[in-house]
């Protein structure tokens, strides 16, 4: 079986480059010989604003099943607390 996988990137500003993250989840996705279905890049948004359009995407993308894993470089990219989850 496939394992199909989202992977979230985020970095806080316009001056940061989330290259690093990319290319160290990639070396993760290649070497589980996973699927990769879709990357959801915030460039520039910080992790305590309430809507973050790419990880919103990446939610409804994952309620609809389009993938199996969700993949983050580190958990703080993805959520400073639980209340991220309520959306």
């Amino acid at each position: 079986m496939t394992v199909r996988v989202g992977r979230y990137l985020r970095v806080s500003r316009l001056d940061q480059n989330p290259a690093l993250q990319a290319d160290e989840t990639a070396a993760v996705i290649a070497a589980r010989r996973w699927t990769l279905v879709d990357s959801y890049v915030d460039h520039g948004i910080s992790g305590t604003k309430d809507r973050r359009p790419e990880l919103d995407r990446l939610l409804r993308d994952a309620r609809k099943g389009r993938f199996d894993v969700v993949l983050v470089w580190r958990t703080d990219r993805l959520a400073r607390s639980r209340s991220t989850w309520s959306r």
